[in-house]
């Protein structure tokens, strides 16, 4: 396993790589997470992939100067990675809010895609996202500016959450990923991303539709953060995509995904 540098114009990528497989696999971790998330799956891809797992902007070792990131800027990282490995076709693989990613570049990288991974996948009905979605920028950028020192708001969401107004999820959401300047900077960098990393579902389903390409989608049944109705509705009935249920939370990454992507490589 692998740590592989590359400078970008907004700063400087970090990326892992492991696997000595012909076919190159980009694959982007959650929100919070980091590249190394995805080392549990190294037996399971290695054999037929070369595995570049991304530390995207305000996560892991990456470095990135601007407030926020667009698809255009994720995109760029992309071509690089394709550039150093010699590749024009590659395959995509999404955790979580990495998911929400990769969907929303289907229009743009479809034509260069061999398969598409995705897990748990967000950008399509995640509880509590169709709020941060609609928020106006303007609101964003201002929240961000007088949460700089945030006590004031921990007090009132722990009075939102004693008078049963603020949803367990969401308090627990913002109280960790607010109280620190890093983490303050992470959340909202990503939150005033998500205008530029926004695909309907039903343009999602035509690309797959249009374009067959071969996707997988692994799903927790015991997931409290996906509306599992709307996930069946875009993803099952195309015969170009698999659904797998696990009998797992939303955290999908970890031994018992391995070994269920190993089975489906040996079948």
């Amino acid at each position: 396993m692998q740590s592989i540098f590359f400078d970008h114009p907004h700063g400087r990528i970090h990326t892992l790589r492991f696997g000595q497989g012909s076919k190159l696999l980009i694959a982007l971790h959650g929100f919070g997470d980091r590249a190394r998330m995805f080392a549990v799956l190294e037996e399971a891809l290695g054999k037929n992939y070369t595995v570049v797992a991304v530390d995207w902007p305000f996560h892991g070792q990456t470095e990135w100067t601007k407030e926020t990131f667009t698809k255009e800027d994720l995109l760029g990282i992309i071509r690089q990675i394709l550039l150093k490995h010699d590749k024009e076709r590659f395959c995509l693989m999404g955790f979580s809010f990495g998911g929400r990613l990769s969907q929303a570049m289907l229009p743009e990288l479809a034509g260069q895609l061999d398969k598409l991974y995705l897990f748990s996948p967000d950008g399509v009905k995640t509880k509590g996202m169709t709020m941060a979605v609609h928020t106006p920028m303007w609101l964003r950028r201002f929240l961000f500016r007088i949460l700089q020192k945030p006590d004031w708001f921990f007090s009132l969401l722990n009075f939102g959450k004693k008078i049963g107004l603020m949803p367990p999820l969401i308090h627990h959401f913002l109280t960790n990923n607010l109280n620190r300047s890093e983490r303050l900077e992470r959340t909202f960098g990503c939150w005033l991303a998500t205008d530029s990393f926004y695909l309907r579902r039903r343009d999602i389903k035509t690309v797959l539709q249009k374009t067959g390409l071969p996707t997988d989608v692994y799903i927790g049944l015991h997931d409290r953060f996906l509306h599992q109705k709307e996930l069946k509705r875009l993803y099952e009935g195309l015969p170009n995509v698999r659904v797998f249920w696990l009998e797992e939370g939303h955290r999908l990454v970890g031994e018992a995904l391995a070994a269920e992507i190993l089975a489906k490589v040996k079948e």
